[in-house]
C-alpha cells in the first residue's frame, strides 16, 4: 500500500499547485490545457514499454527507478515554471507521464502477485491507499503554497522524500524471477480470442475511469451551473465522489471474495450507470451529490478488477495484460474531457454526461453475456 500511496503523492503536490503554474506562466486557458495535458500524453506514448521494463528489471526495480525518473521529471518542471519556459514544463510532464505509466504497471503487477499469494481480494486495498496518497500529496503541496515555499524546493524535496519512501516499499516487495527469454518486441495479443478478452476488461476500466475524470473536471461544473450552487463550494462535488470510492475500495476486497467478481462488477457498474445519470439530470444539489456519491461507490473496484482479469489473460508475456488495460485508461483520457466540453458545448453538461454513460452501459452488457473463459470467472 506504501508504494501506491507514494505513487499517488508524488505529482498530486504538483497538481495542488497547477493555478500557480498558470497564474506564473501567464497562460490562458486554452494553452494552460494544451500544457498540462503532458501528463497524460507521456503515458500514453509510453505503449508497451512498461511492460518491457518490468520484464526486464523486475517490478521492484521499475517501482523504485520510475520514482526516481518521476520525481527528477516533476522537478523539471518546476525549473520550467521559474524560468518562465512553459517548453521545458511540457517536456517535465512528458516524462512524469512515461515514469508513471512504469510504476502503474510496476506496482500493480506486484499487487496482483500479493493477492495471488494470500488467496483473496487485495488490490483494492492498495488502490485506497493511492488515494491516501493523492489526497497528502494534495496537501503539502497546497500547504507549500501558503507558506510561500518555491515551486522548485518544494518540489524537489517533496520528490526525494517519496523517492526514498518508494525505495523502501520496494525493498519488501516478493521476489520475481525474470523471464529468460523475455522479448524486447511490441506486446500484442495472441490472437483474436485475446482480445475478445481485452477489449471488455478495458471497458470495465474505462467506465470507472470516466468517473474520475467527470468528477475532476466537470463535478464542480455541474453544480454551479447546473444546479445554481456557489462556485466556491461546487468542489465538495469531488470530494464526495472521492470519499465514496475511497469507502468502495476499502471494503470492495470483502465484497469480491464474498459475492465474486463477476457479480460485484455487474453491481459496481450498475451502480456508475445510475450514479451519473441521477448526477446529470437530479432536480436538485442534495440529490446531485447522492449521484455523484453512487457514482464513486460504484467505481470503485472497476479499475482493480479490470487489472486483475487482465493479469490472467492467457498467452501474453508477464505484466503485458495490466501494461494494456494501463494504456487504454491513458490513452483514451486523452480526448475524453474534451470531448465532453464540445458536447456541452453543443447541447448541455447533464447530456454530454448521459452519452459517457454509454461506456459503463456497454461494459454492463458484456457482463451479463454468459460467459465461457476462464478468465472471466469468478475464483
Amino acid at each position: 500500500m506504501v508504494a501506491f500511496a507514494t505513487n499517488g503523492a508524488l505529482p498530486a503536490s504538483l497538481l495542488a499547485r497547477y493555478a500557480e503554474v498558470k497564474d506564473t506562466l501567464e497562460l490562458s486557458p486554452a494553452i494552460f490545457g494544451l500544457v498540462v495535458v503532458g501528463l497524460g500524453l507521456g503515458g500514453a506514448l509510453a505503449l508497451h514499454v512498461p511492460g518491457i521494463i518490468a520484464r526486464r528489471i523486475g517490478v521492484a526495480r521499475t517501482a523504485a527507478f520510475g520514482s526516481v525518473w518521476m520525481g527528477a521529471a516533476l522537478t523539471l518542471a518546476a525549473v520550467g515554471v521559474a524560468l518562465g519556459s512553459p517548453w521545458v514544463v511540457v517536456l517535465g510532464l512528458l516524462l512524469t507521464g512515461f515514469g508513471d505509466a512504469s510504476v502503474d504497471v510496476a506496482q500493480n503487477s506486484q499487487g496482483l502477485r500479493v493477492q495471488a499469494a494470500y488467496r483473496r481480494s487485495l488490490l483494492n486495498s492498495m488502490h485506497a491507499g493511492w488515494s491516501i496518497g493523492a489526497a497528502i500529496g494534495g496537501g503539502v503541496g497546497t500547504l507549500a503554497a501558503v507558506m510561500g515555499v518555491p515551486l522548485v524546493v518544494h518540489m524537489a524535496i517533496w520528490a526525494l522524500f517519496c523517492i526514498l519512501a518508494m525505495s523502501l516499499a520496494a525493498r519488501a516487495f516478493m521476489p520475481e524471477p525474470i523471464a529468460e527469454d523475455a522479448v524486447d518486441a511490441p506486446v500484442r495479443p495472441s490472437g483474436w480470442s485475446t482480445a475478445k478478452i481485452l477489449l471488455p476488461l478495458a471497458l470495465i476500466a474505462l467506465a470507472g475511469i470516466s468517473v474520475e475524470d467527470i468528477g475532476n473536471n466537470w463535478s464542480a461544473v455541474l453544480l454551479s451551473t447546473e444546479r445554481g450552487m456557489d462556485a466556491a463550494s461546487a468542489g465538495v462535488g469531488l470530494s464526495v465522489l472521492l470519499g465514496a470510492q475511497f469507502i468502495g475500495r476499502m471494503l470492495g476486497d470483502r465484497v469480491i471474495d464474498r459475492i465474486g467478481e463477476r457479480a460485484s462488477l455487474v453491481g459496481s457498474l450498475s451502480a456508475v450507470i445510475l450514479g451519473l445519470l441521477g448526477a446529470a439530470w437530479a432536480p436538485g444539489i442534495g440529490w446531485t451529490l447522492a449521484g455523484l456519491a453512487v457514482a464513486g461507490l460504484g467505481c470503485a473496484v472497476t479499475v482493480p478488477l479490470a487489472f486483475a482479469r487482465a493479469d490472467r489473460v492467457p498467452g501474453l508475456p508477464d505484466h503485458s495484460g495490466v501494461t494494456w488495460i494501463s494504456w487504454a485508461m491513458r490513452a483514451v483520457m486523452l480526448g475524453l474531457s474534451p470531448a465532453i466540453g464540445v458536447m456541452t458545448q453543443g447541447s448541455s453538461l447533464p447530456v454530454a454526461i448521459s452519452v459517457v454513460v454509454v461506456i459503463a452501459v456497454l461494459a454492463l452488457v458484456l457482463q451479463l453475456r454468459p460467459r465461457r473463459s476462464a478468465v472471466s470467472a469468478d475464483r
